[in-house]
């Protein structure tokens, strides 16, 4: 028996010892000489333009960021059969993926559930699943999707409620390796997932998707360098493809078939070589002893950055953060036809909060596109304080209105609805009297932002 135990121990000892070497030669891969795709910009990489975004950017578009932001504003909680509930309502932020997807997401919701400023109408539920690759999940028969809905269930919501995703996805046993085959390929499974998620989540408006960590430490042939660079450029080509109007991606619509798409948190970096913003991949602290997941500390590398994404990005503070949310419905001057009574146009108000009691200190501003058929614009506040706040609306071609005297009564995390339409009462525009270095701050905001405007519109 001790002799035995010991041809064990031997053995063990033997197995480790070729693993860590084997790990350590890897290691030493710090580099493979590629440029992360945001730090290339306007460079081209293989005859192919850099940038996370078409023409070298890495800012969303105008238009397709506007699309985004007016989606992200009409997100509201559902019941479990998809009807709004303010009361009970819940929106779900659902994860789809593989195992790297399911590591880092886990670390995510830890940020999500130790913060004090996230909605508390939000539900996070991690579908992703190890061994779970991209040919897999094609499948609309895989169990992976039926794994998707028990989760749900657990968390007590249902496929009805999901309104956003973050999607990570690769590809094992690689067949096309080559840079334009593999990557297109990719792309277009990418795409056939876009399709079924909405299909089955109808109620699906956003989709944010990251590609691989960095890959050349690996000791397996599942994913490795180039392709967990070449996966970012599958990203990039598919939000490129929906920009562009590819109609298997339509978003809007009588009947889109895809959700509106975007990058998250793009966290390829070349191995040690810091990018511009100085994100490096190290080994071993960096990864588990396959170099190909991340181990805690690169989890948390992504999990920090995705959070910090979800919590500032345009497009998702208005259902991820807790706010302060008015609609507000109004008829702006020379643009609303009475005989209509609609608007003969679109167009951006502003809106500050003000304290009711001098001198009216300016809280906190946000912007809307108002509707030319509801007249309604969403406005979101964070990290406002509860109290009574006067309405303050700002339009280049319309007199200062303040809401009706005395102000409203808000409190930070609810929503509230405001009509300027109806008659006088709810509104007036003479000058309320406060103090010069407050009418000063207001004058000159009031023409920043109407140079903005017009920026804008050139």
């Amino acid at each position: 028996m001790k002799k035995t135990s010991t041809g064990i121990l031997f053995f063990l000892i033997f197995s480790l010892f070729i693993s860590q070497n084997s790990f350590s030669q890897l290691c030493s891969l710090t580099s493979v000489g590629f440029t992360p795709i945001n730090d290339l910009g306007a460079e081209y990489f293989r005859g192919y333009q850099g940038g996370l975004y078409p023409s070298g950017s890495n800012i969303r578009p105008f238009i397709h960021n506007n699309d985004g932001i007016n989606i992200a504003n009409n997100i509201l909680p559902l019941d479990t059969a998809g009807n709004f509930d303010p009361v009970n309502g819940k929106i779900v932020l659902l994860s789809i993926g593989m195992s790297n997807t399911a590591i880092e997401f886990n670390d995510f919701m830890s940020y999500v559930s130790s913060s004090v400023l996230i909605n508390p109408k939000l539900v996070v539920v991690n579908g992703a699943q190890g061994g779970k690759d991209i040919d897999k999940i094609v499948n609309p028969l895989d169990s992976f999707w039926i794994v998707v809905v028990n989760r749900l269930a657990l968390k007590g919501v249902t496929v009805k409620q999901v309104q956003a995703v973050w999607y990570k996805e690769a590809e094992e046993s690689l067949t096309d390796t080559s840079f334009v085959p593999y990557t297109t390929g990719l792309k277009n499974k990418f795409k056939s997932v876009m399709n079924m998620l909405k299909t089955n989540y109808k109620n699906l408006k956003l989709c944010y998707s990251n590609s691989r960590i960095y890959a050349g430490y690996a000791t397996s042939l599942t994913n490795p360098e180039p392709y967990a660079y070449y996966n970012g450029w599958t990203v990039k080509w598919m939000i490129e493809d929906q920009i562009n109007g590819d109609t298997t991606l339509k978003y809007n619509g009588a009947t889109p078939n895809s959700p509106w798409l975007s990058w998250g948190a793009y966290v390829w970096a070349d191995g040690t070589t810091p990018r511009l913003d100085g994100l490096t991949w190290n080994c071993p602290v960096d990864f588990m002893p396959d170099g190909t997941h991340p181990s805690a500390a690169g989890s948390n590398k992504v999990a920090s950055r995705l959070f910090n994404f979800f919590s500032t990005d345009e497009t998702t503070k208005p259902w991820f953060l807790k706010s302060l949310t008015v609609n507000l419905t109004i008829g702006i001057q020379g643009v609303f036809n009475t005989s209509t009574s609609y608007l003969n146009m679109r167009d951006t108000v502003f809106l500050s909060l003000r304290q009711s009691v001098s001198p009216f200190n300016l809280i906190g501003s946000s912007k809307a596109v108002i509707d030319s058929v509801t007249l309604r614009g969403i406005y979101k506040f964070y990290n406002i304080p509860s109290g009574s706040y006067y309405y303050q609306i700002l339009h280049r071609n319309s007199i200062e209105t303040w809401s009706r005297s005395g102000g409203e009564n808000l409190a930070y995390g609810n929503i509230y609805n405001y009509d300027f339409t109806p008659a006088a009462s709810p509104a007036h525009t003479e000058t309320i009297s406060y103090s010069k270095e407050t009418d000063i701050a207001s004058i000159a905001e009031t023409l920043l932002k109407t140079a903005l405007w017009i920026l804008m519109i050139l």
